[in-house]
């Protein structure tokens, strides 16, 4: 039976071990893989480097001999970085929306930042507060803090954010702004002028 998908090869060097093993996993459901092939299939699936170590941390006994809870285990020790949970929320509670970042990039990176930082059950309350508070000041600020911050949710805020963003976007490339002497600008600031006359 062919097997669906593939798992790319982990490397030390340029890859993180964590998202390796989630796909790992996916991969192992997907194609009903038995316990017993597990452990093959995650030899065979990291490099010559990894392979090296891995062999180094099961002395005197070779990897194989081991079970794939065990290679986890000991390749988990290797690889996982331990992060400092309140260095993370120190970033994550001082980050703001940067002067040329969309709603959209602004919500991608504060969720990010968000990931080490063990939130626990409010994460969407917290997430929204983070969200909304570290907008810079605009139209789309103010229009947030118009909701109900009983009935507001994350879904729902990202929502009008983005689309109060839209809106502003839409008005200032269709809409002449005048200069002190009557005359228009049109998109991108160029001055419309009449025609001179003879």
């Amino acid at each position: 039976m062919a097997l669906i998908g593939e798992i790319p090869k982990f490397d030390s060097r340029s890859d993180d071990w964590l998202v390796f093993t989630e796909r790992l996993e996916q991969f192992f459901e997907i194609n009903d893989v038995p316990e017993e092939k597990k452990k093959a299939i995650l030899i065979t699936s990291v490099s010559d480097d990894v392979y090296k170590t891995l062999r180094d941390v099961c002395h005197p006994v070779l990897p194989k001999n081991k079970t794939f809870d065990e290679l986890c285990e000991l390749l988990n020790k290797q690889f996982v970085v331990k992060t400092s949970v309140y260095r993370e929320r120190v970033t994550f509670y001082n980050a703001k929306q940067m002067r040329d970042e969309s709603i959209a990039n602004w919500f991608a990176r504060i969720k990010k930042l968000s990931v080490d930082c063990k939130l626990g059950d409010r994460f969407d309350d917290i997430l929204l507060d983070r969200f909304i508070s570290g907008l810079r000041s605009s139209p789309i600020l103010d229009r947030l803090c118009e909701e109900d911050e009983d009935k507001l949710t994350l879904t729902n805020a990202v929502e009008i954010a983005i689309n109060k963003e839209s809106a502003i976007k839409e008005t200032y490339d269709t809409t002449d702004y005048g200069d002190d002497d009557g005359q228009k600008r049109g998109r991108g600031g160029r001055n419309r002028r009449g025609k001179n006359k003879d």
